[in-house]
């Protein structure tokens, strides 16, 4: 019986290096970090002056791309944003049918995230990981610990307290680098 696992592990090995030798790292990166929604993702993140990739990264790491995703603490959508928030962002914008269900649509919740991102890049400088911090933890818990830091400190990942926005923090950093690379999108300009 042990020679049967031995030998079916075996072919199971032999399988798995067969398709990654088909299919290429490059091809499963690409599986595994699809490129969906590009077209409103390059335009909202154009006009809210992020890096395609950036935004890509918090879809991937929010919500897989599913556009039905729901948190068990209610947030929704492709970049997972909580009702009371897309309704404030919504106030902002002019938008005057908000609905929380609007949230589920790729277009609203990618705009209405791109404008949230574009509010925390302005109020944390530019720094990624601040804003990151921010989406994930909330912009009030960033203030405080940016005072616990000291003027003038650039946070790490390893600097934050809650260990699941360091874990979110560096998840996205690392998605942003390979959207990046997989799809050339800051040298395409997009």
């Amino acid at each position: 019986m042990k020679t049967r696992k031995k030998r079916t592990a075996a072919a199971l090995l032999l399988l798995l290096f067969l398709l990654l030798s088909a299919v290429g790292i490059y091809g499963y990166l690409r599986v595994r970090f699809p490129l969906r929604y590009a077209e409103l993702v390059q335009t909202y993140a154009a006009e809210y002056e992020l890096e395609p990739s950036f935004v890509l990264a918090v879809i991937w790491a929010e919500s897989s791309f599913r556009p039905e995703a729901t948190s068990h603490a209610g947030a929704r959508g492709l970049m997972q944003l909580m009702p009371a928030t897309g309704e404030w962002i919504a106030g902002k914008l002019g938008i005057e049918d908000f609905t929380a269900d609007r949230l589920y649509d790729p277009e609203t919740n990618i705009r209405l995230g791109c404008w949230y991102l574009g509010y925390l890049r302005e109020r944390f400088g530019g720094n990624e990981v601040k804003m990151l911090a921010g989406y994930n933890a909330g912009p009030n818990n960033v203030k405080k610990w940016q005072e616990e830091w000291g003027e003038g400190h650039e946070p790490t990942a390893a600097d934050i307290p809650f260990p699941e926005t360091e874990q979110y923090v560096k998840k996205v950093c690392n998605a942003k680098l390979l959207y990046a690379w997989l799809y050339h999108l800051e040298e395409a300009g997009a």
